[in-house]
Parts: structure tokens; C-alpha cells; sequence
């Protein structure tokens, strides 16, 4: 099916910020209603699978069932995994895109281009970037794979991935110390798996539910991923649980499929924690490591919105090892 999506910006103050925004067809404009638009509205917010959405929004299930078969008819809303419960195989939902509109045949005004302050790194900080990524670089050039999540429904929780995109934020940013070989750094964990090419330096990005060698090696961790009933992530240095949406696990540490190779960890509960690792190790590594000198590293991360855009766009570190 074809979708046609487009940028949708918002200006608060003097700054834009932007987000997809697929344009509706008539006839999927017509499988919009006020209750229809509520389960969608709420589906934007949490993945949920329509009996416990009935509960939650107390409607009966029927009525639910109803407006989700439309929805998913018209594409605006897809099967996100599938889960067990209470022995009934439960199909959770979510949006196939972040916003929807429609649009009238108008020319476009020529906009203003937005000027970006430039990163600058200093002599001290790049030293410190260079030494965590010491292990990924051999004579300036990347020596390793970025493992992504498929974006189809894989592995043990039949999960798609919605958080590959990040890779580019974190390759730009590693631009800045290393060249690339011809050889293509960024892989699927299906790739990964079905080429039994673990033995090698990685760059992991994604949590356990969305990418299989995060959960191969998540038992490896010092701050980990622990599922009861719910996600959480535990520390072992301070025998807590955490299961804030925007927290995240930053870790370095050997590869266990080959001692002599090296992994680094960005994975949050959801894709939330995992956008909030990216942004903390590409705009704060100043803050993150500082005091970072050789082997394993551990950080649990939590994405802060300071100017209410509902983006993470700062971040605090809850812990680091």
C-alpha cells in the first residue's frame, strides 16, 4: 500500500520542530469518526490490543473491534506484535504514522531556511570519544557492524522495530573520527543471526523485545532488561527496577561470541529510552564521559522534554558505572 507522507512543522518561538504526517485519501477519511479518531488518538500514546482498549476507553469490545477493522483497513493503524494472554493470542495496535491530514491543491510559499548551530567538540571531549570507540576504529577506518531491529515482525515476541532510524543520528556523528570501508556497516539482528555474524564489533541499537542480540546478551549486563509482567530495567549495583518510558541502557562491554571483539549497547524500554541513548552519547558525550578511561561501561539514561514539545531534546544520567 502506498502512503503518502509529508513534514509537518511547529514553530514555538524562535525554533521549528518537525514530525511525518501522512496525507489521508477520501476513502480513508471516511473511516474517521469521533470514536474512531479516540482510538486512534489513544493508540498514538500506548500500543494496545482492543479488549484491554475497550476497558480503558469503556466502550464495549464490539464497538472497538468495530472502528480498529476500519482502521487497519484504511492503513492507519497496524499490528505493532502479538502476545499471549491469558491463553488468547492478543494482536497489539499502533499508528502507521505520528500524524494525519489532509491536503488542499494550493502552490507552497518558499520558506525560510532554518540555520542549525553547529556542533563544536573540543580537543579534551574528542580524546574521550575517540578512546570509547577506540575498539570500533583500526587505522581510521570503522571495523564493525551497527545492528539494527527488522522493521517485520521477528524473534521470540514477534516485534517490528521502530527504532532503526537512530543509526543515522549516531553514523553522522561517528563522521567525525572514522571513514567507512566498502563493505556495509549497518545490519538487521535477522542478518546478523541468519549470517552468524556475532563475531565481530557491534553497535547494538534497540532493546530486547525489538532486537534479538539485545537479548542474547542482555544477561551480560550490569544494567539490564528484566520482564515481570511488565519491561523494567534493573540495576545490579543498586538492586533497583526502573520502568520509566524514556530511560535507556548505555553499555560497553566484550563481545561473549568473541572475547576479543567489543560491544556498545543503546536500548531503551521503549523507543523512547533508545532515541534518549543516542541523543545522550552524540550531543551530551562531554557529560557522559567524563570520567571514562578503558573497558566496560555502564549508564542508565532518562530523555528529558524541557520545552514541552513532547521530544526529548536533554537528558540526565540516573546512573553510571
Amino acid at each position: 500500500m502506498f502512503f503518502m507522507e509529508k513534514i509537518l512543522l511547529n514553530r514555538k518561538g524562535a525554533k521549528f520542530y518537525s514530525k511525518p504526517i501522512r496525507i489521508l485519501s477520501l476513502k480513508e477519511l471516511k473511516s474517521l469518526n469521533p470514536l474512531s479518531f479516540k482510538i486512534l488518538n489513544f493508540l498514538s500514546k500506548e500500543q494496545d490490543y482492543p479488549n484491554e482498549l475497550a476497558k480503558k476507553l469503556k466502550i464495549h469490545e464490539q464497538k472497538v473491534y468495530y472502528h480498529i477493522h476500519n482502521l487497519e483497513k484504511a492503513g492507519l493503524i497496524k499490528v505493532i506484535r502479538e502476545e499471549k494472554r491469558q491463553g488468547a493470542l492478543c494482536k497489539f495496535y499502533a499508528p502507521t504514522s505520528k500524524a494525519f491530514g489532509i491536503e488542499l491543491e494550493e502552490t507552497y510559499e518558499e520558506g525560510k531556511e532554518k540555520k542549525e548551530k553547529e556542533m563544536k567538540i573540543d580537543s579534551n571531549s574528542f580524546e574521550k570519544i575517540k578512546l570509547f570507540f577506540s575498539d570500533f576504529i583500526s587505522s581510521g577506518i570503522f571495523d564493525g557492524s551497527i545492528v539494527v531491529g527488522s522493521p517485520t515482525s521477528h524473534g521470540p515476541f514477534l516485534t517490528s522495530a521502530r527504532d532503526g532510524h537512530y543509526a543515522i543520528q549516531l553514523s553522522m556523528f561517528l563522521g567525525n573520527f572514522c571513514s567507512l570501508t566498502k563493505r556495509f556497516v549497518v545490519k538487521l539482528d535477522t542478518e546478523v543471526k541468519a549470517e552468524k555474524a556475532e563475531k565481530r564489533n557491534m553497535i547494538i541499537i534497540g532493546g530486547p523485545v525489538t532486537n534479538m542480540i539485545t537479548s542474547e546478551i542482555n544477561d551480560k549486563l550490569k544494567i539490564r532488561f528484566k520482564y515481570d509482567k511488565s519491561w523494567q530495567i534493573f540495576s545490579e549495583e543498586k538492586n533497583r527496577y526502573y520502568n520509566d518510558e524514556e530511560l535507556g541502557i548505555i553499555a560497553k562491554i566484550k563481545n561473549p561470541y568473541d572475547q576479543r571483539k567489543m560491544i556498545i549497547l543503546l536500548a531503551g524500554l521503549k523507543y523512547e529510552g533508545t532515541k534518549s541513548c543516542i541523543i545522550a552519547l552524540t550531543q551530551y558525550f562531554d557529560k557522559l564521559l567524563k570520567n571514562y578511561s578503558s573497558g566496560e561501561f555502564f549508564a542508565l539514561i532518562r530523555g528529558l522534554d524541557r520545552d514541552g514539545d513532547n521530544k526529548v531534546d536533554d537528558i540526565e544520567i540516573v546512573e553510571i558505572h
